[in-house]
């Protein structure tokens, strides 16, 4: 064998004593480019799929002869609807946490109405008619509701939600608002406890 061969031998065996010696950050880099990587191929397909939600909120809300039938409600997010400015970083990372990290109705909502007792006279049809609530996508949204305040609470979180998802149409496929709903994931709770349940164990291992 000659020197060359000793050398290179040598510097490999130097590299896996390394890795050895460091492979808890080794494994722990690999998860998270993984986890970034993953992140943002899942806010790319989220934005794709807001991008008509936000325009379905918009021409709901548009004039027509029977707007009526159910425009009510749409004066709420009027002013979102006529803004043409793009959004900045920190608008567009509340919005992906509204539209898809945030449950309606909100679990302080649902505690505020657990304790209020149901209204005998209570017509969910009723308090919906006319109104852009009205459609079917949206009514799931009020079947825990059995109080006129419950159906008022849960219209506007649907509002803070229509005009985060305006938002998202505003700033379109750019790469803010990629790395804003990549951010928005990396971000979520049961992601932050799975990241922590793995640094713990990269540390007793």
């Amino acid at each position: 064998m000659d020197v060359g061969d000793t050398g290179a031998k040598a510097r490999l065996n130097a590299v896996i004593a390394e890795l050895r010696r460091n492979w808890r950050l080794l494994v722990g880099a690999v998860l998270a480019i993984a986890a970034v990587a993953v992140a943002i191929e899942i806010s790319d397909r989220q934005g794709r799929f807001d991008l008509p939600s936000g325009y379905a909120v918009r021409m709901t809300c548009e004039p027509d002869p029977e707007a009526p039938l159910w425009s009510g409600g749409c004066e709420r997010i009027a002013d979102d609807i006529a803004r043409t400015d793009k959004p900045s970083f920190s608008a567009l990372y509340r919005a992906f946490v509204a539209v898809h990290h945030r449950h309606i109705p909100t679990p302080e909502t649902r505690r505020r109405f657990a304790s209020v007792p149901c209204d005998p006279d209570f017509d969910l049809d009723r308090l919906l008619r006319g109104t852009r609530y009205v459609f079917i996508p949206l009514r799931v949204h009020f079947a825990e509701a059995c109080t006129e305040g419950g159906v008022t609470a849960v219209m506007h979180e649907l509002d803070e939600r229509d005009r985060a998802l305006l938002a998202i149409e505003r700033a379109g496929l750019s790469q803010g608002a990629l790395i804003a709903g990549a951010l928005a994931n990396l971000t979520e709770p049961l992601v932050i406890l799975a990241v922590a349940g793995i640094v713990a164990a990269l540390l007793l291992f």
